[in-house]
């Protein structure tokens, strides 16, 4: 196990490249997420709120709250497990303290803020469901921007 406590990866190749190919496939997953949402709830803030509060004019019903705290279960299952994995490569990185702190911050932020956002959209109605929308994209990005960021870093050997 001498071989995880390593300070850098660049001592264990087999490490390295698993660690690569789990950031691929962490950027996948994420691009499969938005892909999933967009085919559920619609690809703007207009068709999310749409199919989440309903509309009575287009015949639309509004999502069933428990189908919401599925929805929302499922995600914060996966998004956390993804953030943790990130972060914890983030923070062997040779970056900044103030960088990482950020980092860490503003998608942990996002991630515990979109559900909220989500489960007080039946009360605050189509603004919860628009930040909701943009805290969604944002943890999505971060996490994306942050594995690429961390798969150069792996290509350099810097990690």
């Amino acid at each position: 196990m001498k071989f995880i406590a390593s300070k850098k990866l660049s001592d264990n190749s087999v490490l390295r490249v698993v660690i690569l190919w789990m950031l691929i496939a962490l950027i996948l997953a994420m691009g499969l997420s938005i892909t999933a949402k967009a085919i559920d709830y619609g690809i703007s803030p207009v068709q999310w709120s749409r199919t989440i509060l309903g509309n009575p004019n287009e015949f639309i019903e509004p999502l069933v709250f428990n189908d919401l705290l599925l929805s929302i279960h499922t995600d914060l299952f996966g998004f956390i497990i993804t953030f943790i994995l990130i972060a914890s490569i983030y923070a062997r990185t040779s970056r900044s303290t103030r960088i990482k702190i950020g980092f860490f911050t503003l998608s942990l932020v996002s991630l515990l803020l979109y559900p909220l956002a989500l489960l007080s959209s039946p009360l605050s109605g189509s603004i919860g469901v628009t930040i909701a929308f943009g805290l969604f994209l944002f943890f999505h990005n971060l996490i994306i921007l942050g594995s690429v960021d961390l798969i150069i870093l792996l290509i350099r050997k810097k990690l």
